[in-house]
């Protein structure tokens, strides 16, 4: 279940910072999303996500469920603020929870001048063997929800390679990895439910790869096959009326199979339309 929790911590959030006051420029994402493993559905994710200008605020949640959620007890919660600085998140604060059956984590992070200025892991990362972390690789990070925030440089149409283009240098409070995504196509997409605001068209589709970089130990299996692992894509849908993209669909083939986060429900309104779409999807 590792790359299922690693998932969900990339895809986690909303427990413990509160976003803040809508203004009437903001545009809002209100999406959720399916979670299958070997084609068995085993929980469900949400996200909501804010654009205000240059400032993002975004909330992730997710939870297993059925024999996932018997055997892990998985479920996780992650927030992150920051602003949009030319095709990249630069993220001012990041806080998550999670809980996988009687063990559980609670990391929060701040930044100031693209550094990590405060730090709290507990419990506290085990150093045994493990790649020591630098303070150089708590520098120009995204952290696991502000790497779900994609901007497209300035002037360009965010459907186009320079949207899959970079790598994301992400420090989730343990471990400091990169993300390497590089366009491979582009797909028309539609969410099952149907609604006022729920988007259809076009994805870009990007191909991921992985790269350990520090706090993590060596040689473990895990790893290893995550840095060998060629069949990983993100599908990105953009964000109207702002620079933004923002996950569709997440696939990652894992050792038991392949796991998808696959968007039903997507969401993009102003403010004023949450009323209408109500409190749940």
């Amino acid at each position: 279940m590792f790359v299922v929790s690693r998932i969900a911590a990339v895809s986690a959030a909303a427990l413990l910072m509160s976003a803040t006051a809508a203004s009437a420029e903001e545009t809002r994402v209100r999406a959720r999303y399916d979670l299958t493993l070997a084609g068995f559905s085993i929980g469900a994710a949400s996200m909501q996500a804010g654009v205000d200008g240059k400032a993002y605020d975004m909330n992730v949640s997710v939870r297993l469920t059925g024999l996932a959620r018997f055997l892990t007890g998985g479920r996780g919660a992650a927030t992150s603020r920051g602003v949009l600085e030319a095709a990249r998140p630069v993220p001012s604060a990041y806080a998550i929870n999670t809980k996988s059956g009687d063990k559980g984590q609670v990391i929060r992070f701040a930044l100031a001048s693209d550094a990590v200025s405060q730090l709290s892991v507990e419990p506290p990362s085990k150093t045994n063997g493990i790649v020591p972390l630098t303070e150089a690789d708590k520098k120009g990070i995204v952290d696991p929800v502000s790497a779900l925030m994609m901007p497209a440089p300035a002037g360009a149409d965010p459907l186009t390679s320079a949207a899959c283009d970079r790598v994301l240098p992400v420090f989730d409070g343990r471990q400091r990895f990169d993300v390497t995504l590089r366009y491979d196509r582009t797909e028309d997409v539609k969410a099952a439910k149907s609604g006022a605001g729920q988007y259809s068209g076009k994805a870009v589709v990007c191909k991921a790869s992985y790269k350990a970089i520090a706090g993590h130990k060596p040689g473990r299996k895990q790893v290893t096959f995550l840095e060998s692992n060629r069949d990983m894509e993100i599908w990105l849908a953009p964000v109207a009326g702002t620079r933004a993209l923002l996950p569709w669909k997440i696939a990652v083939r894992t050792e038991v199979g392949l796991a998808v986060i696959q968007a039903s429900s997507f969401v993009v309104g102003a403010p004023a339309d949450r009323t209408a779409r109500g409190a749940d999807l």
